[in-house]
Parts: C-alpha cells; sequence; structure tokens
C-alpha cells in the first residue's frame, strides 16, 4: 500500500500540470476549477484503486452480489462461490468456475447473454446499488451450463437511492421524448454545481444537443456507424459534394453562429468578445461539472455495448435497456412515490 500511495500522490501533484497542458492544446484557458474537478476524479479513481487491494472487502462484494441476483430470481447470472473460510486480507478463495471469456465464446446464446449482462448492471445501478466497475471482457464469462459469470469483485460504486431515481426519472424523461425536464435531471444527478438553475441549463443548448445524441444512440452501431449517420446528416443539410474537411468547416460555421446567437440571448454584445467559442466554454464550464461516479458507470456500459458491437455492428444498448427500465418504471411505485414523478409515463 505505501507504494501505491507514493504512486498516487505523485500523480495528485500532476494533475494540475496536466489539467493546464491538457486545456492549453485545446486553446481553453485553465480555472481553479477545472484543477479541482481534475484532482476529485483522481481520488476517486485512486479510492477504486486502493479498495481492490482490500481482499476481504471483495469476497464480501462477491457474496453480496450472488445474495441479491438469487433473491430477485435472475438465475442466469452468478459469481464465483466464495470459501469464507479461507479468506485473508492478502488471499482470496473461490470455486473454480469453468468457461469462456464472452467475447471469444461461439455459443449460440452469447447475444442473450449479452441482454442478461446489460439487466443484470441495471439491475445493480438501480436496484441493488453496488455496481461492479471493471466489466472488461476478461471478468465475464460464459459458464459450461449456459450462465454468464461476473469476476473481479474488487472496485465497486455505491449507488445511493436518491440517484438511483434521479436515473430513473432522467430515463424515464428520455424515453417519452420529454427533454424540457432534462435540465432538472441533471441537477439533481449533480451535474451542475450548486446554485445553477434549470433555466441555465435550457439557455445553454443543453436540450438540443442531447436530443441529437439520444437518437444517435438509439439507432445503435457503436461510434463508427455514428459518424456514417452524422456524416450523412451533414451531407443532406450543407451538401452531398462537400468533401469531409468542407464538411466539419460549415457544421463548425453553424455553431459558431448558434453560439453567438447565444451569448445575445444572454445580453453579450458579441462584438466585444474576441473567442466566441472560448467564451461559450467558458460559461459552459460555469453551468457543468462531471460527478465521479460518472467514470464508473461510463466505463461499465461502454464495455458492454463493445461486448455487443464485437456479436452484432448494429447492437444498440439502449434498446437492450428498454425492457428492464419500461418494467422497472411501470411496476415500482416507489419510484413514483419517492421522486415526485412529473412524467405521463
Amino acid at each position: 500500500l505505501a507504494e501505491i500511495a507514493l504512486d498516487l500522490h505523485v500523480l495528485r501533484l500532476l494533475t494540475p500540470l496536466q489539467t493546464t497542458l491538457q486545456n492549453a492544446a485545446n486553446g481553453v484557458a485553465t480555472t481553479q476549477d477545472d484543477i479541482d474537478t481534475a484532482v476529485t476524479l483522481v481520488d476517486e479513481w485512486g479510492r477504486g484503486f486502493v479498495a481492490e487491494t482490500d481482499y476481504r472487502l471483495e469476497a464480501a462484494n462477491t457474496m453480496q452480489f450472488q445474495a441479491a441476483m438469487q433473491a430477485r430470481d435472475l438465475k442466469a447470472v452468478c459469481a464465483p462461490t466464495v470459501v469464507p473460510e479461507c479468506v485473508r486480507d492478502k488471499v482470496l478463495v473461490t470455486e473454480w468456475v469453468e468457461g469462456t471469456r464472452l467475447d471469444r465464446d461461439a455459443s449460440p446464446d452469447v447475444p442473450r447473454l449479452c441482454g442478461v449482462a446489460i439487466n443484470a448492471y441495471l439491475t445493480m445501478l438501480l436496484d441493488t446499488g453496488v455496481l461492479h466497475c471493471d466489466p472488461h471482457p476478461g471478468n465475464l464469462l460464459r459458464t459450461t451450463d449456459g450462465r454468464l459469470c461476473i469476476l473481479d469483485w474488487g472496485m465497486t460504486l455505491e449507488v445511493p437511492n436518491n440517484l438511483q431515481y434521479a436515473l430513473l426519472e432522467l430515463i424515464a424523461h428520455i424515453n417519452v421524448e420529454d427533454y424540457e425536464s432534462i435540465p432538472n435531471d441533471f441537477i439533481n444527478l449533480g451535474f451542475s454545481p450548486e446554485g445553477v438553475t434549470a433555466e441555465r441549463l435550457k439557455e445553454s443548448g443543453i436540450t438540443e444537443g442531447l436530443t441529437f445524441a439520444f437518437r444517435q444512440l438509439s439507432q445503435g452501431g457503436g461510434p463508427k456507424k455514428i459518424q456514417e449517420r452524422v456524416k450523412a446528416e451533414f451531407q443532406e443539410r450543407y451538401g452531398g459534394d462537400l468533401s469531409d474537411e468542407e464538411l466539419r468547416n460549415a457544421a463548425r460555421a453553424e455553431m459558431l453562429q448558434r453560439m453567438e446567437e447565444q451569448l445575445e440571448q444572454e445580453g453579450v454584445d458579441v462584438k466585444g468578445v474576441t473567442n466566441v467559442m472560448e467564451e461559450i466554454s467558458r460559461r459552459n464550464r460555469q453551468l457543468f461539472k462531471l460527478p465521479p461516479y460518472v467514470l464508473y458507470v461510463a466505463r461499465a456500459f461502454s464495455t458492454l455495448e463493445g461486448i455487443g458491437l464485437s456479436i452484432d455492428e448494429n447492437y444498440a444498448i439502449v434498446q437492450e435497456c428498454y425492457p428492464y427500465l419500461a418494467r422497472r418504471l411501470f411496476t415500482d411505485r416507489s419510484i413514483f412515490q419517492s421522486t415526485g414523478f412529473r412524467t405521463s409515463a
């Protein structure tokens, strides 16, 4: 632990410099908030890293997950069976699991197990409140009896009830395309500093951006297919005979025009702003922040999406999430009671 602590201390010392250089490379001035956010993320990453060295904690996490899945009658997913009497501070003993990495197994039921994985992770995130944060392909096995086994429970994320309900509310609003409610959801999820109002978020253009992003994600295919669809949209909007560079310049010009309009709506003299994009970036940094938990959630579900895309190039993780989410939204009345749901879903 002493060596790990030293590494994390050095990384923490270097973070302000790295943040400043990265912002400079992007043509953005660095603020103290930028540095504080980066250091907070390093601290959170360090917490998870150190937790992975606690084998008693990993044993407890493994057994807790196994019990939670059994209690919910989710028989298609499991974790290695821990041998408690053999667990020590530096030793973790489990029963042997016969299986193959999910991304390398050619069995016809692998697509079904990808769905099982999504269901399991949504259950962790939105129900049990303990999310497995290291779902790389080597930790997801197809067992010989056709179940999904999740390995390596050293790094987990505690998801409190209020965050679970806030996530469900966001999902419900996206599902019914109630994008006007999303700015308030962002505040509930901790994406904005204290004091930022939903009205200010709406004025930032977040609604339009999320509408576009969710529409692309819903169609599936991962980054490659999204890039193809975005290019097709740009060609339809700006001209099919334009080169890639010309399309990017046209999109950039339109974005700059919208930014100028946004500043004018806020009463800013655009002619007095030397760099419109930098001014918008500065203002957006005042409106948004990145909660540390987002990194774990994004990592988990991006890994699951990658496995799905390796099996089906048109895989849409958003579509895979719908069955579980629909069941929760329409059967769990506590969601409505705890959040005061405003959606018609």
